[in-house]
């Protein structure tokens, strides 16, 4: 697991690029946004109605799935 593989999942699953290595992604539910940092990402989870979750995991820890599946830290926010 590295940062262009996060990188490539996003683009693939529908998050739009916002800057260097930010990634955001807006639906009915909310905004999720994936921050890209050297050794691990953060997601920002702003669900409609709620507190924003922010959820951080190293890349060693979490596996990458195919394209158009969840992020196991993705599932965790839903």
């Amino acid at each position: 697991m590295n940062a262009d593989m996060i990188a490539a999942w996003a683009v693939e699953n529908g998050f739009l690029r916002i800057g260097l290595s930010n990634f955001r992604r807006n639906d009915n539910a909310g905004v999720m946004t994936i921050e890209i940092k050297r050794l691990s990402y953060l997601l920002i989870d702003e669900r409609q109605g709620s507190r924003p979750r922010l959820i951080s995991r190293l890349f060693k820890d979490i596996a990458l799935p195919h394209a158009g599946e969840s992020l196991k830290v993705l599932s965790l926010a839903r």
